[in-house]
């Protein structure tokens, strides 16, 4: 078998996503089959640089600020994020720029035979998000990028991006919250456990320093695997942060460095623990591997810094509308926060959807103070990781109801309601699945604009 062209390994790629919850989350027999995968095509992941992110919230800002950075700084750099919003190709990116379609057909080819030999193994055919993280570390180490950084997909523990052994890894640990417990954990204790399972021995890591749960088995695995273990705190490592609708200054010390005023192009104060976590791994290896931790370059990388989908504001159609992935309670309440702090008194409508099994009853109570008006959609996004479903609307519009907020509207395709003209500021929230979904219709709509105004 051979792949010919971009559209054949999209269509080849979506045929392995996996049905079924079982297949969703597979555990150890997962791992055992990444790791088996990789195996065949040569470990490619144990000979490159890695740096590996996980945790609840903050993991894909993280990952795509170390990337940045790295490359502002002259490192070529690889970046797997999951999902992707609009190209495949997100997942597979070289100096924060998709690769070619043509070499992404190229590495997959690469992975072919591998991929055959699985399936008459004892684990069966890989699925959509093993082969696509196995594509990356191929990619990246036939690429020969400096710096590999990797983000997981669903946990760390049994994540397939948990194949690196290599004891010179960087493990990044952010923000810990309650998400996917039916798979994860019911508790924070719980969750941090299976995120932290990424820490192998002899590994650097950089955690957040957070609820003392989280901190408590980020210490015991670190202490377990023989880990140099450094927490990131407010207060001490990034500090007097302001939050504008424009921008976010911090100040950011890890001896011997010192930034004052930082200015960073993504929203919110989160984004500022993201951005030092992010930092202080850079000016990790600027010692380890001897290269300047150059604060001019930083701070030119920072200020164009563009993460789609992540508390981003546009103007469409003379419409203002803001985009944001978050999908649970903590990252709803971030959202909220720094919505009232940039808007003061503001009311907005938002158009939200929610991937199944997500605690959206937590969640509503966050953002119906600041509700005007709420349309409740869906989304069905087949080309992702697995089967995205959203919840049903009606399920969401009888706890709108219990919570005595009737202003709601069911609005089967979300893009008529980022069409229409709406009297407050659309926020777009509740899953990147739904941002997914809409993001190339908004571009449509920019690129529309545009031509009307170069006209």
């Amino acid at each position: 078998m051979r792949i010919k062209t971009f559209s054949e390994a999209q269509s080849f790629l979506y045929r392995q996503i996996p049905q079924g919850e079982k297949n969703i989350f597979p555990g150890q027999r997962g791992l055992d089959r990444a790791k088996l995968l990789l195996k065949l095509i040569g470990n490619p992941q144990e000979k490159i640089k890695v740096i590996h992110i996980a945790g609840t919230s903050g993991k894909g800002s993280t990952a795509y600020l170390t990337s940045q950075i790295l490359t502002g700084l002259g490192f070529k750099t690889g970046l797997t994020l999951s999902p992707h919003l609009v190209d495949i190709r997100e997942r597979v990116q070289i100096n924060n720029q998709l690769i070619s379609k043509e070499k992404f057909v190229f590495y997959l080819n690469q992975l072919l035979g591998a991929i055959e030999k699985m399936a008459q193994s004892p684990y069966g055919s890989p699925t959509y998000f093993e082969i696509l993280i196995a594509l990356a570390f191929q990619t990246f180490y036939q690429e020969k990028v400096d710096y590999a950084v990797v983000e997981t997909g669903l946990g760390g523990w049994y994540d397939a991006t948990n194949v690196i052994k290599n004891s010179q890894k960087v493990a990044i640990l952010t923000r810990i919250g309650l998400d996917h417990t039916q798979v994860l954990g019911k508790t924070i204790g719980e969750i941090a456990l299976q995120k932290a399972k990424i820490i192998h021995p002899g590994n650097t890591v950089f955690a957040l320093k957070q609820k003392p749960a989280a901190n408590k088995i980020f210490k015991k695995i670190a202490r377990e695997e023989k880990a140099k273990l450094f927490f990131i705190k407010k207060g001490v490592h990034f500090k007097n942060i302001k939050a504008t609708p424009e921008k976010t200054i911090f100040d950011f010390f890890q001896p011997p460095y010192e930034f004052k005023n930082l200015e960073l192009a993504l929203l919110g104060a989160h984004q500022a623990e993201n951005c030092s976590l992010a930092l202080s791994v850079v000016s990790f290896f600027s010692q380890k591997d001897f290269f300047p931790f150059d604060e001019k370059k930083i701070r030119q990388t920072l200020k164009k810094a563009h993460f789609a989908g992540r508390l981003e504001i546009l103007k469409v159609n003379g419409q203002m509308i803001i985009l944001d992935g978050a999908h649970n309670p903590q990252k709803i309440a971030a959202l909220a926060k720094n919505l009232k702090k940039f808007f003061p008194g503001q009311k907005f409508d938002f158009l939200i959807a929610f991937k199944k099994k997500k605690d959206f009853a937590k969640a509503l109570p966050k953002i119906i103070p600041l509700a005007e008006k709420i349309y409740l959609t869906r989304f069905f996004q087949g080309h992702q990781d697995w089967l995205a479903l959203s919840e049903g609307p009606e399920k969401i519009k009888k706890v709108l109801k219990k919570l005595k907020f009737e202003n709601f509207e069911i609005a089967p395709d979300p893009k008529k309601v980022i069409g229409k003209k709406n009297y407050q500021p659309l926020v777009v929230t509740g899953s990147l699945y739904l941002l997914s979904e809409i993001y190339p219709f908004i571009e449509k709509l920019k690129r529309k604009q545009k031509g009307i105004v170069a006209s």
